[in-house]
């Protein structure tokens, strides 16, 4: 049983990591999953995983198939998922992106190809 299209998708943080191995890798059955969270160093149980799979499956925002094992993969793509986070952020940085850009920049150290990335971005805007 499937959300209805217009219902907004509430994610966990761990839900969403358990997407991006989906985005990473695309379809996996649980066994990789669960392989996928262990090489990150996470432990969780494996039926732990599997009931994480089968929400997210009935969220719809990853797909079940009916083989065995199941394979899983994502319906909805990165982008799709930042943006509706984004505009969340947005919202509560009132519509003023200086201060959650400030925040990321205080938070953590970009590698050279992000900086790279970023002095393109905001060259494009000038």
């Amino acid at each position: 049983m499937g959300r209805k299209k217009k219902e907004p998708v509430k994610l966990t943080p761990g839900e969403m990591e358990l997407l991006e191995i989906f985005w990473q890798h695309g379809p996996l059955n649980l066994a990789q999953v669960h392989q996928e969270l262990h090489a990150k160093g996470r432990t969780p149980a494996y039926s732990t995983v599997q009931t994480r799979l089968n929400r997210l499956a009935v969220k719809g925002v990853l797909t079940r198939s009916g083989l065995y094992p199941a394979v899983y993969d994502a319906t909805v793509t990165r982008d799709k998922v930042s943006g509706k986070y984004f505009d969340l952020l947005e919202s509560l940085c009132g519509n003023n992106i200086v201060p959650l850009m400030l925040h990321l920049t205080e938070k953590r150290k970009f590698s050279a190809s992000e900086l790279k990335v970023l002095r393109k971005i905001l060259e494009k805007h000038k």
